[in-house]
């Protein structure tokens, strides 16, 4: 959480954080979104003090924007860089550097301050390495590979977050019955669902229709999954635009919007319409009591992996092959049990394999997904199950998600 950053700051002796954002990247760059909020800022720079005080540099035709960000304010107006770049001969990074002083001067930065944000490889590391061997700089220039000092805090999401993800997952389950009744509309001709025209209804038309649909909710789209037969029994195959959608074939349906500007939803069902064969009938059985069996042992004392390991032990047991047993397995359980989300899809923590990443635990504050599948492209299915969990300020474990997770579809 944000109030969590002053005590992070402080472990890891950082005086200061700045984060980048260069326009033109909006949602890709989230920890920038993290402090401005739903505003509309494209650009700017936000400095963020060990006190607690944080500051925006806005360009001043986004004053209004910038205002609703709640932030100190500072015009970047105030440095003049045209005069600056023209001190420097029109050397461009020269004057970014004079610029980053002048700012942290007026702000009072010094000692160890880490930098963040999203912008290109090339621009970023020009910019930092200038920075660090500018004389007149007091500062020490701190880059973090992993589990930096804000993904670190946005493990844990405070009440107006969490509110946020419950809105996108209400709105996303809306979508999800929305399309279910679509389907169930249309006239079906050997096994075929057939539009009006008497073509077959495709992928790329669900697709269309899931679009308008998230459109008119207030969603902003991500794309999603939405495979049929053989795709559905590959993980992160979004399914083949012309594939007709027919009867008793197993669907694997991936939504994942977000609300314009903010926080994300991520649920999966498994359909079949109207009928299923009796080897997906029992997939579909025991994907849903490794997904229940988890849900209720979900605390906050066993490291993540614990809840992979459970997964992996109960599909084991029933004969089907695990990414425990072997990184390269296609068929059985393929993938981590779930991982956190919030302002990007995935974010941390994950439930991976034991010594992937950094022991973590699901502390309160913690969202995450619960999404365990079984895959069996070869079959021609796929069946995976995907909710969404909030650890609560008491530990205890909310499911944010409750849309039907029946696999039949009556037709």
């Amino acid at each position: 959480m944000k109030s969590d950053l002053p005590r992070l700051m402080q472990e890891r002796d950082l005086d200061a954080l700045v984060v980048i954002g260069p326009d033109g990247l909006g949602a890709a760059n989230t920890a920038f979104t993290y402090f401005t909020g739903g505003a509309h800022v494209t650009n700017g720079t936000i400095v963020v003090k060990r006190d607690g005080s944080a500051y925006l540099v806005y360009a001043p035709m986004e004053r209004d924007e910038a205002a609703k960000t709640g932030l100190g304010l500072i015009s970047a107006s105030n440095y003049k860089m045209p005069e600056i770049i023209q001190q420097f001969k029109g050397d461009r990074l020269a004057a970014r550097v004079e610029y980053t002083r002048r700012l942290f001067n007026d702000l009072g930065v010094s000692g160890r301050v880490g930098f963040y944000g999203a912008d290109s490889v090339g621009s970023t590391f020009s910019f930092l390495a200038a920075l660090s061997r500018a004389d007149a700089m007091r500062v020490e220039v701190v880059t973090e590979y992993e589990n930096d000092v804000i993904s670190q805090a946005r493990k844990t999401k405070d009440a107006q977050e969490v509110a946020q993800i419950r809105q996108a997952c209400k709105l996303t389950e809306g979508v999800i019955g929305e399309t279910q009744d679509y389907l169930r509309r249309h006239r079906v001709a050997d096994d075929t669902l057939l539009k009006q025209d008497g073509a077959p209804l495709t992928i790329a038309d669900v697709k269309s229709f899931i679009r308008r649909e998230e459109a008119a909710a207030g969603l902003d789209d991500a794309g999603c999954i939405f495979a049929i037969g053989r795709d559905a029994g590959v993980p992160h195959s979004s399914g083949t635009p012309t594939d007709p959608i027919r009867l008793g074939q197993t669907i694997v349906f991936d939504i994942f919007p977000r609300l314009i500007g903010g926080y994300y939803a991520d649920i999966t069902r498994a359909w079949c319409l109207g009928h299923a064969s009796d080897d997906v009938l029992a997939a579909y059985e025991l994907v849903m009591k490794v997904h229940d069996d988890v849900a209720v042992a979900f605390d906050t004392q066993r490291f993540t992996y614990e809840f992979q390991d459970m997964a992996c032990d109960i599909f084991e047991a029933h004969g089907h092959r695990t990414i425990r047993q072997d990184l390269s397995v296609t068929n059985g359980y393929v993938h981590s049990l779930g991982h956190g989300f919030g302002l990007d899809i995935h974010e941390a923590p994950g439930m991976g394999m034991k010594g992937m990443r950094a022991d973590d635990r699901l502390l309160p504050g913690t969202v995450i997904t619960n999404e365990p599948g079984l895959y069996y492209p070869d079959k021609g299915w796929g069946i995976r199950v995907e909710d969404d969990y909030w650890c609560d300020p008491a530990g205890q474990f909310e499911c944010l998600t409750c849309f039907d997770r029946s696999l039949i579809v009556p037709m």
